[in-house]
């Protein structure tokens, strides 16, 4: 039977290779990601670049997702977001990237001082209120991001799988904008300066609710974080958030989190 999707006997040196024609490819790490995409890193004469290899038929779609929504967006923020490459190998898609520099804000939110914190958070509500403004058109595919988690959640997790998603109705969500959809810790890089350099990883975005997208990363910062984002983000929209919802989004996205934490480790899979 044809293969959809990518499996760890893949040739994946021959496919890397044949993805950057005329460049020297001088070495390939394997990244350990879980269980979403096989990811490699490329070192080139010309600069290293990420490949992510589809584990399944649902993270096809995730990577398409990702592809069309990411090239959607690009530049028209003043923020870099990572303008992907939608290839195919046998007629399964695979993403490419150059690699932009920089840490995820994860490694260092821990040691910046207050007026880095406040910078940080000041940009990191500057990105969420562009990105919530930006214009859509509701036929197009990437922005279906209701139906999309619901299908991830209904049709491609088994029963035991569900466990981390339990406390969220997908379907609650008020679809009023552009959302990151996954705007956590680790798709933010910093760089040497303590500014963000990049915003990354666009596979759950589409349209949905700012609630949720100011919540998810309130959420996964420490609660220094949280005011100077809140305030930053009323201040751009000049209105007052509502901060019942925001806060109950913030709670749900906690045991979310947790639930996770606690099914990957009790599967053994972190």
């Amino acid at each position: 039977m044809e293969k959809t999707y990518f499996t760890t006997d893949e040739n994946f040196e021959k496919i890397i290779k044949e993805a950057l024609p005329g460049k020297r490819v001088l070495n390939i790490t394997s990244i350990s990601t879980g269980w979403t995409n096989i990811v490699f890193e490329a070192q080139t004469n010309e600069g290293n670049y990420f490949f992510r290899f589809p584990r399944n038929d649902f993270w096809i779609k995730t990577i398409v997702k990702d592809a069309k929504f990411s090239q959607y967006i690009y530049q028209k923020t003043t923020f870099n977001t990572v303008k992907l490459e939608l290839l195919y190998d046998q007629g399964r898609p695979f993403s490419m990237h150059k690699k932009i520099e920089g840490v995820s804000l994860a490694e260092k939110m821990d040691t910046l001082s207050p007026e880095e914190i406040k910078s940080v958070a000041d940009e990191i509500s500057d990105f969420m209120y562009q990105l919530h403004q930006l214009e859509f058109n509701e036929n197009e595919e990437w922005t279906k991001l209701s139906d999309f988690l619901d299908e991830l959640v209904t049709t491609f997790l088994a029963e035991k799988d569900k466990n981390f998603w339990k406390y969220y109705d997908f379907m609650d969500n008020k679809q009023t904008c552009l959302v990151h959809g996954d705007l956590n810790s680790s798709n933010i890089l910093i760089d040497e300066n303590n500014h963000i350099s990049a915003i990354i990883d666009f596979g759950f975005a589409g349209l949905g609710d700012k609630y949720s997208d100011i919540a998810r990363i309130i959420g996964r910062c420490p609660e220094t974080y949280k005011n100077e984002i809140v305030n930053h983000y009323e201040e751009l929209s000049n209105n007052t958030l509502d901060k019942v919802t925001l806060n109950s989004k913030i709670d749900t996205w906690r045991n979310i989190d947790n639930g996770y934490i606690n099914y990957m480790t009790s599967t053994k899979q972190i």
